[in-house]
């Protein structure tokens, strides 16, 4: 009977199916399929639109990325043309130093060298060849042979290894390709490309499609304004060869993830005008393709992009829409069948289920309420307290920063404040507390957490306060972010500052000090069509120096490592100092520096540093202000502290910007075009400053009655003995020891101009016979030398009863690294000078330094 009774209900079942009282299952699965249908066809939608739109940002950042390097290979090339205008000369080993000091497979990968091709009319060829065969290379011919009216060898190419040997006196204007793109270079006098050639360079492996890249330098003092007579001046070409495969694989990088490229040079007429591709068979049917031209130096460019099957394939997640839609739609249209036919088990199951959804609802309602809140804040990580009851709940990310595994109930809020750091614990809770009680809708805080392997993270958290309608909190909820990268990057950024400005110190102290001896006319008169162009690279020089200063200065006040020479000085004394600093900057713009008589006071300070803040001060308010107006310099003792404020009649300091004025790199005007140039550091060094001299800085402005920038300091009573009158240089006698003839030669040009009479050596050997064979009265000196190092010098002059107590002055770009050597010496006859050097600040170091040896 039961089996029976079973094969009559699976009969029945499939006409139960097909019955009228099952047509509300009919209707849901069609509800279900045709739900499917529009999500699947919206999704397809919008993964068409956002692979589009990714695709043109990939696109466009490959585009820039090529066009940024080429423009940073040009100014590698326009740096190479400015040192062969700077010099008549330029020597193999000069060449090889300065390419050397590029770093470019380091920098630039991808470019094959930096070299230098002379121009040669025929009647010059013999003589070329014979003087480069006479440098050591017995064998050397420029090629191809025949005669020309023009060559250009290749006489230097560096790295001089390798490929490039191949290269070595090539005479590449006998090339066509080569030819047109180096004439029309030539004459316009711009930067030119060539197109795709097969370089000297392929000597071996798989053949790339090459291009070269021209500058033209010109004979100094001819005239440049026809093409015949640029032509007639051509001394040469710096330029470049680049293998395009390396080159683009080295601007690229990973920059192309699942997008394929090709780059073809439009001119008409080329052989294989595919410069590089790495488009595979079939891509040329991808599902997005896209044509960008690039026009560079001469040359137009096409950049043809193809989407690739994986990057397609990350978009292609349709299919599972369709696959579970139907899936969901057949299963609905079988439980609503079952529901059909079995009443009593339907209603028992669609109990089960209303309580189950229910409790989902319920659930989902509370997590998009924490959602809501938190989308403030980033989706690094985020948190939620419930302040009545102090429990919270935090994401698994949050958990994953401090290693632990996800929690995802809610804890005591006392098992997150012990893993704060003990210094933040007691300042955050506070923080917060101050957040509740208040009227506060939001608060931000950086703190470190303890993670689980013992280190400490730190993360910065942000969060926002829900209120009820009476102003109570009820809930904190936000963002954590792990700064551990932003802390590295921001280290190895300091770090970089720091390396780079102390490896541009001594070049820049060798190009200020060669442009100040020939603006100086020492060597003779400069001729006047250069004279406003020596000017401006001097001028130029100076503002380099300036901000390498700033810079080194910045990041010495970060680490702690700035000294100071803490002394009681006259205040008028350095209020005068600065204003002469000045006066000939305001003179320059038309503006009337004035100073209202004031009763003299001392001061504890480093003389030099508070002149850094007041000429900082006065400079920046004779920037800003008008010609034929004034800037006023009051000083007003108060009791125990005496402040000393420098006014504008600018036009003053936007409102908005007022809260930014002392931070780092803060311009009003921040744009490329901005009327003044600036780094934006001096207002924060001083600030810095100042409060390593236990002074304070302020401001007012009131828009557009100008700016009053103000500094704060203690008093002093004059019980110290105070500096004396600065000594009589006439007839001292001062030996100059630097290892760079052009430097040493403008420290004794500008010693000489102050009265002294310098000697100069370049070497260690050469200054131990001067002192041996002479009496000086004073040393001035570099720590690395040729053959030695300035501190075993020092050491000697310090171990002889008779210059014992010599003032030596070090000039050096690595002053830190001397006085670490010679372990905190402080010896009162021994200053350090950084350099870049400026032309006071060196005769003000070595006064000092001779000023203090006498007093001993």
């Amino acid at each position: 009977m039961t089996e029976n009774k079973q094969i009559s209900a699976n009969s029945l079942f499939p006409r139960a199916v097909f019955s009228h009282q099952n047509g509300i299952s009919w209707f849901v699965l069609f509800i279900g399929l045709l739900s499917t249908v529009f999500a699947g066809v919206y999704l397809i939608d919008r993964e068409a639109d956002a692979a589009s739109r990714e695709f043109v940002l990939l696109t466009d950042d490959i585009t820039d990325a090529i066009r940024k390097r080429m423009i940073d290979h040009e100014q590698i090339l326009l740096g190479g043309a400015g040192v062969l205008d700077a010099s008549a000369s330029v020597q193999r080993q000069e060449w090889r130093i300065l390419v050397e000091r590029l770093r470019l497979a380091e920098n630039f990968p991808g470019i094959l060298g930096v070299g230098y091709a002379k121009v040669l009319r025929e009647q010059e060829l013999a003589r070329f060849e014979q003087e480069v065969r006479s440098e050591g290379f017995p064998d050397f011919r420029v090629h191809p042979q025949g005669a020309r009216p023009l060559y250009t060898s290749i006489l230097y190419l560096e790295p001089f290894e390798g490929r490039n040997l191949a290269a070595f006196g090539f005479d590449m204007y006998s090339e066509p390709t080569r030819h047109a793109a180096m004439r029309a270079a030539a004459e316009t006098a711009t930067t030119r490309i060539t197109g795709p050639v097969k370089l000297l360079q392929e000597t071996h492996g798989v053949v790339q499609a090459g291009i070269l890249m021209y500058v033209p330098v010109y004979r100094q003092g001819m005239l440049l304004d026809t093409p015949d007579e640029r032509m007639a001046a051509l001394r040469g070409f710096v330029y470049s060869p680049y293998r395009m495969g390396d080159l683009l694989s080295g601007i690229l990088g990973s920059l192309t993830p699942g997008i394929g490229y090709r780059l073809i040079d439009t001119a008409a007429g080329l052989d294989n005008p595919v410069l590089f591709s790495d488009l595979a068979n079939g891509d040329d049917v991808a599902s997005l393709q896209r044509t960008v031209e690039l026009s560079l130096y001469g040359r137009d460019w096409q950049l043809e992009f193809n989407s690739t099957p994986t990057f397609d394939q990350r978009y292609n997640n349709s299919l599972w829409v369709f696959i579970v839609g139907f899936c969901v739609s057949l299963l609905l249209f079988v439980m609503a069948s079952l529901l059909a036919l079995r009443k009593q088990q339907a209603e028992l199951l669609a109990g089960r289920m209303t309580k189950q959804l229910r409790a989902s609802n319920t659930a989902l309602r509370q997590a998009e309420e924490r959602q809501r809140l938190v989308l403030k804040g980033s989706n690094d990580g985020w948190w939620d307290i419930h302040i009545p009851e102090m429990r919270f709940v935090a994401s698994e990310r949050a958990w994953e920063m401090l290693g632990y595994p996800a929690l995802s109930d809610e804890q005591s809020l006392h098992r997150w404040q012990s893993l704060l750091a003990p210094d933040d614990r007691h300042a955050l809770t506070q923080l917060l507390r101050d957040a509740i009680y208040s009227d506060q809708m939001a608060f931000s805080a950086e703190v470190r957490l303890s993670h689980k392997a013992g280190h400490l993270v730190p993360v910065l958290l942000r969060g926002a306060i829900q209120r009820d309608h009476q102003g109570v909190a009820l809930r904190a909820s936000g963002t954590m972010l792990d700064l551990t990268e932003q802390k590295r990057i921001e280290q190895m950024k300091s770090q970089f500052v720091s390396t780079v400005s102390h490896e541009l110190r001594t070049p820049l102290t060798s190009i200020s000090g060669a442009l100040a001896i020939v603006n100086s006319g020492s060597l003779g008169d400069v001729p006047a069509a250069m004279s406003k162009m020596l000017e401006i690279a001097e001028s130029n020089s100076q503002r380099l120096n300036h901000l390498i200063n700033d810079l080194l200065d910045m990041e010495k006040l970060a680490a702690g490592k700035m000294k100071f020479e803490i002394r009681t000085y006259a205040l008028r004394e350095l209020v005068e100092e600065a204003l002469s600093a000045n006066r000939a900057f305001a003179d320059s713009r038309n503006i009337d520096l004035v100073c209202r008589d004031f009763a003299d006071v001392w001061v504890r300070v480093d003389s030099m540093r508070l002149h850094q803040v007041l000429n900082n001060y006065l400079s920046n308010a004779i920037k800003f202000s008008p010609e034929g107006s004034q800037v006023v310099i009051e000083v007003l003792h108060d009791g125990e502290r005496v402040r000393v404020s420098v006014t504008d009649e600018g036009e003053g300091i936007p409102f908005e910007f007022q809260d930014q004025v002392f931070g780092k790199f803060a311009q009003a005007d921040g744009s490329d075009k901005r009327k003044q140039p600036g780094t934006g550091l001096g207002l924060a060094i001083s600030r810095e400053l100042m409060e390593q001299m236990d002074g304070d800085v302020g401001f007012f402005s009131e828009p557009p009655n100008g700016a009053c920038f103000w500094l704060s300091l203690p008093t002093e009573r004059a019980t110290e003995e105070l500096p004396e009158s600065t000594p009589n240089n006439t007839k001292r006698k001062v030996l100059v020891v630097d290892d760079d003839p052009m430097i040493a030669d403008f420290i004794a040009l500008v010693l000489r101009r102050a009265g002294y009479i310098p000697t100069t050596s370049i070497s260690l050997h050469g200054a131990q016979l001067l002192l041996q064979q002479e009496r000086f009265d004073a040393l001035v000196t570099d720590l690395r030398l040729q053959d030695g190092h300035g501190l075993n010098l020092i050491r000697e002059l310090r171990a002889e009863p008779l210059t014992g107590r010599m003032p030596i002055l070090v000039v050096s770009a690595y002053c830190d690294e001397g006085q670490r050597l010679l372990h905190g010496d402080n010896d009162p006859c021994l200053a350090w000078l950084d350099k870049p050097v400026e032309e006071k600040k060196l005769l003000n170091m070595l006064d000092d330094v001779i000023q203090r040896a006498l007093s001993v």
